[in-house]
């Protein structure tokens, strides 16, 4: 069986899929609660590490990429895949942990959920219609923030078992931004995607 050679750009996305993995199980075991609790702080604060590891990353790989033009199939699928992965991920473990379930609520991973199917389906088609569908700024920057929300959220279990009034009221404001940007960016590709084909083939 033949392995493909990875370049580095794609080492990279790789990488930073096993970051996240690493995050994951953190984030498990903090569900779970089957240790000492005197560690959950730690496994928190290891969790925020690796994520915020995984995800400072993002940009790192098109970069390699494109100064090395070395742009290939499997990055381009590769790399959105691990950033979906790492942000809905996270948030199906965050609406499970007591700790942040008070700020995200499921119907609000759902939200995140059904957008991204939504636009890697509209995205898929068009491609294969031989249409450019990019990323949209506003794509981009529900990113940014959805990052921000879910690094804030394991901080607030990493300060368990008082943190400070600020960052209660900080995580309402993150989440619910999440929500409306996530939306908001859905719905422009919905609207980029009827003004190429026509509403009716959507």
């Amino acid at each position: 069986m033949l392995i493909p050679k990875f370049n580095l750009a794609n080492r990279v996305t790789l990488v930073r899929l096993l970051l996240a993995m690493v995050c994951f199980a953190f984030l498990l075991l903090i569900q779970e609660d089957f240790y000492v609790s005197s560690w959950r702080n730690t496994a928190a604060w290891l969790a925020e590490f690796f994520f915020i590891a995984a995800t400072a990353s993002d940009a790192l790989d098109g970069y390699i990429a494109r100064r090395d033009n070395t742009v290939t199939a499997f990055g381009r699928i590769a790399d959105p895949f691990v950033d979906k992965v790492i942000v809905c991920s996270c948030l199906v473990f965050l609406a499970s942990i007591p700790d942040t379930t008070e700020y995200l609520h499921p119907w609000m991973v759902v939200v995140v959920l059904f957008r991204e199917f939504l636009v890697n389906g509209i995205r898929g088609y068009m491609e294969s219609q031989g249409i450019d569908f990019g990323a949209e700024m506003a794509g981009k920057i529900k990113m940014v923030v959805q990052s921000l929300a879910i690094g804030w959220l394991i901080g607030v279990i990493a300060t368990q078992p008082s943190p400070p009034a600020w960052i209660h009221y900080s995580s309402h404001v993150l989440v619910w931004t999440t929500v409306i940007l996530t939306l908001y960016s859905g719905g422009l590709y919905v609207v980029k995607a009827s003004q190429h084909l026509g509403a009716k083939d959507i």
